[in-house]
């Protein structure tokens, strides 16, 4: 249907220049992907774009759109085949995590189906990196919960690799490991060192982004560097970033207002007793709104999976409500893909 809302949008109020499904879910950073998937890093700047540089994109994402070019596809084919397919897999993961916490098979279906009905989730389909973080975050999480250490670790590893807001599944895992363990086992972790493999393994991937950064610029940080140069991202207090984006355009309200929407729903996560994933949620999206540049965070916050799981689990038993939930997210996701469509500001 998304896909019908976009050809409808682009016929009727783009400017008449033909465009394939492709090109089409292929906007703003997926340009940057598929730059990295073809050439690689760069120092030089985008043109007109002083200070805008291919650092400041973690490297996971496009080198495995790059590995997909060598079964024959092109770069832009390969980034947008790869989020879709990490989006399916995702969902099998975030189901059988709702189960995990002891959801019914229904009502981890609905935590599925809010998932793809979410206001912007049109970009799990798009060339960007919210499907490939879905997927990581969900199965460390799993794989932390069913105690297979080594490979909730890995998962951690790679999932700090594609942005740098993952390491904070460190949050999680300490969490996780004082409730099951208690304070003891954080005081002494020679006791237990087998839990504390994906706490140790889960900056691992953004260590190695550091690593090649400094390698090939000389600067360990150049990601950081360019993000502030290129984008004038800058950090500040979450309250102080709220206010001001409270304050500011429709935009920049919409994009505050939908934050803070998402940040209120993961209070459900506390009512259910999901202390661990209440944590991270959180800790997640006082990082987002230290930026003082508002865009995107609707998008940030969709790949917080538990708050769509805590929330399936309030609607199981309210038809009416699962109804009006779904039927609004879908509406307002139809308003998003014409803004998408049509390269508006507020779709980013």
């Amino acid at each position: 249907m998304l896909v019908l809302v976009a050809v409808m949008a682009r016929q009727t109020l783009g400017d008449g220049a033909d465009e394939s499904l492709l090109d089409m879910f292929c906007r703003w950073d997926c340009d940057w992907y598929v730059g990295l998937a073809t050439d690689g890093y760069t120092t030089a700047s985008a043109e007109g774009a002083s200070g805008k540089t291919s650092y400041a994109f973690f490297p996971v994402f496009p080198l495995l759109a790059r590995a997909l070019t060598g079964l024959g596809l092109s770069p832009v084919a390969a980034v947008i085949a790869l989020a879709n397919l990490c989006f399916v897999a995702a969902l099998f993961y975030v189901q059988r995590y709702a189960r995990l916490l002891g959801l019914s098979s229904g009502a981890s279906l609905i935590a599925v189906a809010l998932l793809c009905f979410v206001p912007q989730g049109f970009v799990f389909s798009a060339g960007y990196t919210e499907s490939l973080f879905l997927l990581l975050l969900a199965a460390a999480m799993y794989h932390l919960r069913r105690e297979q250490y080594l490979v909730a670790g890995l998962a951690a590893a790679v999932l700090s690799g594609v942005r740098a807001n993952g390491v904070f599944f460190i949050v999680f895992a300490l969490a996780l490991i004082l409730r099951e363990f208690g304070w003891r086992a954080l005081l002494q972790p020679w006791q237990r060192p087998e839990v504390f493999v994906p706490v140790v393994l889960a900056p691992l991937g953004l260590f190695v982004f550091w690593a090649w950064c400094y390698y090939s610029t000389g600067d360990a940080f150049a990601q950081m560097s360019s993000v502030e140069q290129g984008w004038q991202w800058r950090s500040a207090a979450p309250w102080k970033n709220l206010a001001r984006h409270l304050d500011g355009d429709a935009t920049a309200r919409f994009w505050a207002i939908s934050s803070l929407s998402v940040g209120a729903l993961s209070l459900l996560l506390l009512r259910r007793r999901h202390y661990e994933e209440f944590l991270l949620v959180a800790a997640i999206l006082c990082l987002l709104w230290s930026g003082q540049i508002p865009n995107s965070l609707l998008r940030y916050c969709i790949v917080l999976f538990p708050v769509w799981i805590a929330l399936a689990r309030e609607l199981e038993h309210r038809p009416l409500a699962l109804a009006a939930t779904v039927g609004g997210f879908a509406m307002l996701n139809g308003w998003l893909m014409v803004s998408w469509v049509l390269g508006a500001l507020v779709s980013i």
